[in-house]
């Protein structure tokens, strides 16, 4: 990943952790403010509690960044060790995720199913572009699905509906990203800065596949049990009666699932070669490189959001041990989350090999980022 585009994943980081500590202090200082949002992990200690350690991890990313960023545009090597930092920088992270507003994974899915629907709009107009025939007919396709959507299942309806849920939950959301982008934002520079001497980096390396590989699996479970509600058999609440009364409902099942579905799918493509090229069919962009960012940085937010979300999915429970089970399988996130963000950091691994050994094969030298830790020894042997 380049130097600037590190840089602005630690600014975004401190954008989002002012945003927090700002909102924590009004809490805080202001009776009443925002005391319907729904509690965090640490929430259940108490608000106070909570307030405390989301402001403490705010301001622990503020210091972070602003030593990372002093690291990177001097030339000499900073007072506190870089692995110091880092270390910081993962506790800071791990507390905002973990006073992040529960509840949040609903909105998030609506929001990710709409902009799948959205991204398969834009891939088939550009395979159209490239490629006619095959453009054609996938779109041809869309435009069968599109039409039975809106007129066997409501979907004009349904959008607007979303659209306007979403001004119910817009204050918590957004709070809630501000948590997931600050604590995304720090691991995004974490994973991205080079190191794969150490035995962890070593060992998520060498296992990257298997390491994938199951956290698209995670995707499985609920995918399939949407699906079934294109059979006479729904699974997971759903049933004729249902459909009948409310059409709209098994369309909003089904995006979900195509949401969660092409996850997988994302997923798979950090190991995958078209997560590094882009397919040539694809006009404009195929062939090119996929800049390492638009991969790491989209799968750890969502490592981050999962992670809190699992955690929370497993504290709070259904009832029953045995349904709780049920849902903690359905909804796999506490699997998911620390799967996606290993991939994610192997993925960045690989992708600067692949630089170092396309530098080394033309004889040129990879340019190293000023926290490389063959630039950093080098600055203090100077």
């Amino acid at each position: 990943m380049s130097h600037r585009t590190r840089a602005l994943s630690l600014i975004a980081a401190a954008a989002a952790a002012l945003t927090v500590a700002v909102i924590a202090l009004l809490r805080m200082l202001v009776p009443g403010f925002l005391d319907d949002l729904p509690t965090s992990i640490i929430g259940r200690f108490g608000t106070g509690v909570e307030l405390a350690v989301a402001l403490s991890g705010a301001l622990g990313v503020l210091l972070v960044v602003g030593i990372a960023l002093a690291s990177q545009r001097s030339d000499r090597a900073t007072a506190v060790p870089l692995r110091a930092v880092r270390a910081g920088g993962l506790v800071a992270a791990t507390l905002l995720a973990a006073t992040t507003p529960g509840g949040v994974i609903p909105a998030a899915g609506y929001t990710f199913a709409l902009t799948v629907v959205v991204g398969i709009t834009v891939f088939v107009t550009l395979t159209v572009l490239r490629r006619p025939w095959l453009g054609i007919v996938l779109a041809a396709v869309l435009a069968a699905l599109v039409t039975v959507a809106i007129v066997q299942m409501g979907a004009a309806v349904l959008i607007p509906r979303i659209v306007g849920a979403f001004g119910g939950v817009l204050p918590q959301a957004t709070l809630a990203l501000a948590h997931v982008i600050a604590a995304a934002g720090l691991v995004v520079w974490m994973i991205t800065g080079g190191e794969t001497r150490g035995g962890s980096a070593r060992f998520v390396l060498r296992h990257r596949v298997a390491i994938t590989v199951i956290g698209a699996a995670c995707a499985l479970p609920y995918a399939f049990a949407r699906a079934t509600w294109l059979t006479p058999w729904p699974l997971f609440g759903g049933s004729a009666e249902m459909f009948a009364e409310a059409p709209e409902m098994r369309l909003t099942g089904l995006l979900l699932g195509l949401g969660m579905l092409i996850g997988g799918v994302l997923t798979l493509g950090l190991i995958m070669p078209w997560g590094e090229r882009f397919p040539r069919f694809l006009a404009w962009i195929g062939g090119r490189a996929v800049p390492p960012g638009l991969a790491v940085i989209p799968a750890t937010v969502v490592s981050v959001l999962f992670t809190a979300a699992g955690i929370e999915f497993a504290l709070e429970g259904v009832g029953a041990a045995k349904e709780t089970l049920f849902v903690l399988l359905m909804f796999p996130f506490w699997l998911w989350g620390p799967m996606l963000g290993l991939a994610a950091w192997a993925y960045a691994m690989r992708r600067r090999e692949r630089v170092a050994e396309s530098g080394q094969a033309s004889g040129d030298r990879e340019p190293l980022s000023r926290d490389h830790p063959h630039v950093a020894q080098a600055r203090t042997a100077g």
